[in-house]
């Protein structure tokens, strides 16, 4: 049985969502870098991860919007 896809109400929600944890995404990586600016290796560590969450989330996105019909 073939998957239908998401409404428009849904694929509106899914960009909205992904712009509010794209502005939390830059707010974390300038909190990243300015902890690690002042000698604090957990910011560093907290930019890698923020940037792998984002990236992932991102690629999921794309890869679902290639799947739709």
């Amino acid at each position: 049985m073939p998957r239908l896809g998401m409404s428009v109400e849904q694929q509106a929600s899914v960009k909205r969502l992904f712009l509010f944890g794209s502005i939390l995404a830059v707010v974390g990586v300038v909190l990243g870098v300015f902890l690690g600016t002042n000698g604090n290796t957990g910011g560093w560590l907290l930019c890698a991860l923020i940037a792998l969450i984002w990236g992932t989330a991102a690629l999921f996105l794309r890869m679902r919007k290639a799947d739709r019909p």
